[in-house]
């Protein structure tokens, strides 16, 4: 009888020690499938800070959805490459795609360097903005700022390429001041977009430039004028709209250039932007 009892309760141990085992083993599978959920939740969370502005991305995901802000006062950016459908015919698909991500990067760089949002890219058009969702009264010259510095980039692109012999890029920018809806559309794919007419006429700012050129409104002169030089070019026709005063941004005004080329900003140009 004792033999017996010894036997089962040594039967009975060994089940108990091998149903702890398998409660052991799975609470482990059961830590590490959390783990790697909550893995998986940071890559989500991080691909949507991507997309989206911090404030966005915040309120998205404090809310569920983003109510769509108005700003009365922004500059719009938009970059074109004159040529790039005959470029697609010239050169390797790949390669071109593979250099117009590194101009996009750049452009990403220059925006980050003076505070703009990228809104989106477009084929092999480029669009940003200054004074949102962020505002600020700097805006403006944030955005004339980054257009020299790309317009700079790709001259300074297009230099290596004409020693080796191969095909440069040629770019467009055209910039307008105004107030626009800022918002986030859809529930999948999410995309941070703003809209209205200051949008359309930055874009037909673009169109209506010429190649290596800023092309500005008159709104945004008029904002940027005591600081900057620029050509004149009259009342320009628009589709779809009355005509528009345009000007070419040339370079620094003296008073506030660093070089004598008037590509860079002194002292005295920082100074002025620190009271905005």
């Amino acid at each position: 009888m004792e033999e017996t009892t010894s036997t089962q309760l040594l039967d009975a141990q060994n089940q108990i020690d091998s149903g702890s085992a398998q409660l052991q083993d799975l609470q482990r599978q059961i830590e590490q499938q959390k783990n790697e959920l909550l893995a998986e939740k940071q890559k989500c969370e991080q691909l949507l800070q991507n997309v989206l502005p911090d404030e966005i991305y915040r309120e998205l995901l404090k809310n569920g959805k983003v109510v769509p802000q108005f700003y009365k006062d922004v500059t719009v950016l938009f970059t074109d490459f004159v040529g790039f459908t005959s470029m697609c015919e010239k050169i390797e698909l790949t390669t071109l795609i593979q250099e117009l991500d590194s101009h996009f990067s750049k452009f990403d760089d220059i925006c980050e360097n003076h505070f703009l949002e990228k809104i989106k890219t477009i084929g092999d058009a480029y669009m940003c903005a200054g004074g949102m969702p962020m505002r600020n009264h700097s805006h403006p010259f944030d955005v004339v700022l980054a257009a020299m510095d790309m317009i700079r980039y790709i001259d300074e692109v297009n230099e290596k390429k004409k020693l080796a012999g191969e095909q440069t890029w040629n770019i467009r920018i055209g910039i307008h001041t105004g107030s626009v809806i800022a918002g986030v559309v859809g529930k999948k794919k999410f995309l941070y977009d703003i809209w209205g007419d200051t949008v359309n006429v930055a874009s037909r700012m673009e169109s209506s430039g010429e190649t290596g050129k800023i092309n500005i409104s008159g709104a945004t002169h008029e904002i940027i004028q005591d600081f900057f030089r620029c050509t004149y070019r009259g009342k320009i026709p628009v589709k779809h709209k009355a005509d528009i005063d345009m000007y070419f941004l040339d370079r620094f005004l003296p008073n506030y250039s660093a070089d004598e080329n008037g590509l860079f900003p002194n002292k005295e140009f920082r100074i002025s932007m620190s009271k905005l």
